[in-house]
């Protein structure tokens, strides 16, 4: 198969699905040592804000905005497509797709207003900055890196690919979009729903290419 299960990702996605969970109940209940993390870290960013750190910031942020990272998907898909991979093409689509609308659902229950001063409307938790690209990041992950040819340029991209996340995860706080429980709790679950797609994906590719005609040509 294309897309596999790579050994770390089942427990680094189980950690990631806790980390979440356990995110998603000390920001619902409002509890009291989180929010005062979250509001002296935002308030120590953006003491320390400068002019070139606000353009570097507001550069980092706008390649980590969901629009970005759909397009980045959509040629991730578009190139599987095209190289009859059909079914992890679409398999990157849902991902994507089916994990920002997960995210979204969970802003609008748990309703968090975002930090004072911020320029970016809606709800705060999970930041959706952070969840679309740890999708992007852990899809290369499973399905980019292990096919380059060359281990040196798996470690460069990988590393590559990591440090941009990083640099979102402050970016967004710098920017006072989020607080830091958002962007972990983003990226937290943007691994997290990478994995359950990617056990989805073992156990129902096979069927899905052996029950429609229009697939059985192609390559799982």
């Amino acid at each position: 198969m294309i897309v596999r299960m790579p050994k770390y990702l089942k427990k680094t996605g189980l950690i990631a699905a806790g980390i979440f969970l356990l995110l998603l109940i000390l920001v619902g209940i409002k509890f009291g040592i989180t929010i005062s993390i979250d509001k002296w870290l935002t308030s120590l960013l953006g003491d320390d804000s400068f002019s070139f750190g606000d353009a570097f910031m507001t550069i980092i942020s706008a390649l980590g905005s969901p629009l970005a990272t759909f397009i980045y998907a959509v040629v991730i898909a578009g190139l599987l497509y095209f190289s009859n991979l059909r079914i992890p093409a679409i398999w990157v689509l849902a991902t994507y797709i089916t994990g920002l609308a997960a995210g979204q659902i969970f802003k609008v229950a748990v309703g968090r207003a975002r930090p004072l001063g911020h320029l970016a409307s809606g709800y705060a938790f999970p930041s959706n900055h952070t969840l679309t690209t740890f999708i992007i990041i852990t899809i290369i992950f499973v399905l980019i890196l292990p096919n380059l040819s060359s281990p040196s340029l798996q470690l460069w991209f990988g590393w590559g690919t990591l440090t941009f996340g990083l640099l979102l995860l402050e970016a967004v706080m710098y920017l006072q979009d989020h607080y830091l429980s958002d962007v972990i709790a983003g990226a937290a679950f943007g691994i997290a729903w990478v994995t359950l797609w990617v056990w989805l994906y073992e156990k129902y590719a096979k069927l899905l290419h052996d029950k429609i005609a229009a697939l059985q040509y192609d390559a799982i």
